[in-house]
């Protein structure tokens, strides 16, 4: 899938990774919450000895970071977007994804807010048409 990004966001990753030094492969801003998908192996370049940078980037942003390590791996990147994932079965372009039933709120998020940027990500950069939580 092309992903055309505004200037807003290329200024955001740009901003991002000088501030952390890790490298943005994504992002997608939401309202008051910010998701970077960081490089494979950068996540904890990104936040930082006990949180500094990612601190330092919500109090410049004036947001919510949320962030995400990337993989060439799909099953390993959605584990990766959902921690809570106790299997994964990819059919295709489409994923089912089993988690505790008591996780289940936290996943998918306040109105499907979760949910809907976890798609988007996957469907950016894996071309996947959709995520089912069970």
């Amino acid at each position: 899938m092309k992903v055309t990004l505004d200037s807003g966001t290329i200024q955001a990753m740009s901003f991002f990774q000088n501030m952390t030094g890790s490298s943005v492969v994504d992002c997608i801003t939401d309202g008051d919450e910010i998701y970077f998908v960081v490089a494979h192996g950068q996540y904890g370049l990104s936040v930082g000895r006990q949180g500094a940078k990612i601190k330092g980037a919500e109090r410049l942003f004036k947001k919510s970071i949320k962030i995400f390590e990337y993989s060439p791996d799909l099953k390993e990147f959605v584990k990766n977007l959902i921690p809570e994932t106790q299997e994964a079965e990819i059919n295709g372009k489409n994923i089912q994804v089993k988690i505790r039933q008591s996780d289940r709120a936290k996943v998918i998020g306040k109105g499907g807010r979760n949910i809907k940027i976890i798609n988007k990500f996957l469907k950016r950069l894996f071309d996947i048409d959709s995520l089912k939580v069970k």
